[in-house]
This record gives C-alpha cells, sequence and structure tokens, in this order.
C-alpha cells in the first residue's frame, strides 16, 4: 500500500504542527514565571531607588533641594515635611490646609511653566552637627536668585527654618 503524495504532505503537516504545539506549550508555560521573575526585578529596583531617595533626605543636601522644589512647584506634602517654622511665628499662624492652599495658588504659574525653571545647590556648609546652610539657585525665565537656606536636624532627617524673608525670597506662604 502506497501512500500518496496528499496523504505524505498531511503526515509532515501534521508532525510540524505537533512539533510547534509543543513549543508553544513550553513557551506558555514558561509565560507566568518569566512575568513573575520580571515583576521581582522590577519590585527590588524600585525598592533600591526608594531606599536611596529615602536615605537622601537624610541629608542637608537633599533636604534643601527637596525643600526648594516643594516649595517652588507647590507640593504641599514635601513642603510640610521639610519644613521647621520660625522659631517666632508671626501671628496669627495659619492652619496646614491654609498653607497649602495657599502654597498652591502661590506656584500655579511655576508649575504651567516646570520646564523652564532649575534648582540647583550651590553649597553646603555643616555649622555643627544639627545645623548647616545650603546655597540653592533658583533659575526661572526672569533671571535666577541664590538663596540660602538654614536646615536643622529633626528626627533622623533634616529640614529647612522656614522664615518670613526665605519665603520672600522662594514664594512660600
Amino acid at each position: 500500500m502506497t501512500e500518496t503524495r496528499r496523504e505524505r504532505e498531511d503526515r509532515i503537516y501534521a508532525a510540524a504542527e505537533q512539533k510547534l504545539e509543543r513549543v508553544n506549550a513550553r513557551r506558555v508555560r514558561r509565560g507566568p514565571e518569566t512575568l513573575i521573575a520580571v515583576l521581582v526585578v522590577m519590585s527590588l529596583a524600585v525598592g533600591v531607588v526608594a531606599a536611596v531617595d529615602l536615605r537622601r533626605l537624610n541629608t542637608p543636601r537633599g533636604a534643601a533641594l527637596a525643600w526648594t522644589g516643594a516649595a517652588v512647584f507647590g507640593d504641599c506634602t514635601a513642603y510640610e515635611e521639610l519644613a521647621i517654622p520660625e522659631p517666632t511665628p508671626i501671628p496669627p499662624v495659619p492652619t496646614e490646609r491654609e498653607r497649602c492652599l495657599e502654597l498652591r495658588q502661590r506656584t500655579e504659574g511655576n508649575r504651567a511653566q516646570a520646564s523652564s525653571i532649575g534648582i540647583d545647590l550651590v553649597s553646603v556648609s555643616p555649622q555643627s552637627e544639627d545645623r548647616a546652610v545650603a546655597e540653592v539657585e533658583i533659575r526661572r525665565p526672569d533671571g535666577s536668585l541664590r538663596v540660602p537656606l538654614q536646615l536643622r536636624r529633626q528626627g533622623d532627617g533634616w529640614g529647612v527654618v522656614v522664615t518670613r524673608e526665605l519665603c520672600e525670597a522662594v514664594g512660600c506662604p
């Protein structure tokens, strides 16, 4: 009994399809494993970046840059977290909510032209174990401004002592 050409082609195609099915089955089985591996690697990468970023806030340099960015662009959470109120505040003292609303209103223009505003740390000078002075340069389309920041250790990190003069220069409430 001889096989016709058509039957032989069908048999070859069936064998090839069976091979492809096995390859596809292996690929499908490996899919979830690959996805899990990629997610684990990404989670580790995000964790490392977050740890480095949080560690940066434990330095006067990182706190100065983070606070200045928050004050210029209206990030209330970072502003409040890194701000140390003036030792003798002028009454009446606004609430956190009022300060946040005012900060967002004052910085609306900065957010609209964020790509044309730059913040650079010029220098940091430790004064003592728990005090430092940083000089930050804020570049806007209408010119640049150098602002000295008084920093003080607060808990595990550093904060910026917010004075009336500083807020007039930077634009914070």
